[in-house]
């Protein structure tokens, strides 16, 4: 069992790793060029196995907080790359059932997090976890609600476009989001205030969802969408 948890943590790590940089390339590469998509299906591999990895750890591993919630942030990360990639499918706007379950399974998975934060917040107070579990959940929840809301909905120009790279820089961020949390001892000082781990948190989304909003309003210009 060692040896097996061993394998998967190992893997964890060197999927992450390869999906930071790897994740990089969409990024700058030529929208639509063979570099772009290839270099965009590796990250959307590397994220599912980084999911799949996660929930094998958390359920194998003896409980840890800190691990239940880097799980939560790994499904929320798969959600947003999966979605993001299948988006450039959808272009017709049709919604298959596998679409549908993964958007709705997400939505549960989202209230458990709200509802287990919640519950970290009764029990002791506007602390650490109760925070960041809240926090996560919340925003996974409105993900997976824009997209039920979506579904019932015709389809608005270029919506898929605009999907495919909001969902997929959402990833990338979660992902930065974790290694960076993950490796806070080696950033912070011992010593640092309880509200700097909470910070590394949530400064990534907020500053990532700020970069986000910007390309959206510059696409939606250059498509004259506005």
């Amino acid at each position: 069992m060692k040896t097996l948890l061993t394998l998967f943590l190992i893997t964890h790590i060197v999927t992450g790793i390869t999906a930071l940089l790897v994740g990089l390339i969409p990024m700058f590469a030529r929208k639509g060029s063979r570099l772009h998509n290839r270099a965009g299906l590796v990250f959307v591999y590397c994220m599912i196995t980084v999911a799949i990895t996660a929930l094998l750890l958390c359920v194998l591993q003896p409980f840890k907080m800190m691990r239940l919630f880097l799980t939560g942030i790994a499904v929320f990360s798969f959600y947003l790359s999966m979605t993001g990639w299948r988006a450039t499918k959808q272009k017709d706007g049709q919604i298959s059932a596998f679409d549908r379950g993964l958007t709705y399974a997400t939505m549960l998975v989202s209230i458990g997090m709200i509802g287990f934060g919640l519950y970290l917040l009764i029990l002791n107070g506007a602390s650490f976890f109760p925070i960041v579990f809240s926090f996560f959940g919340v925003l996974t929840f409105v993900f997976a609600g824009r997209d039920l809301q979506a579904m019932r909905q015709p389809a608005r120009k270029m919506q898929w476009y605009f999907q495919h790279f909001t969902r997929m820089g959402g990833a990338y961020i979660a992902t930065f989001t974790a290694a960076v949390v993950t490796n806070i001892g080696r950033i912070a000082p011992a010593d640092s205030p309880e509200w700097i781990g909470t910070l590394f948190w949530i400064a990534p989304s907020v500053v990532g969802s700020i970069i986000i909003s910007r390309t959206v309003r510059h696409y939606l210009i250059k498509f004259k969408l506005v």
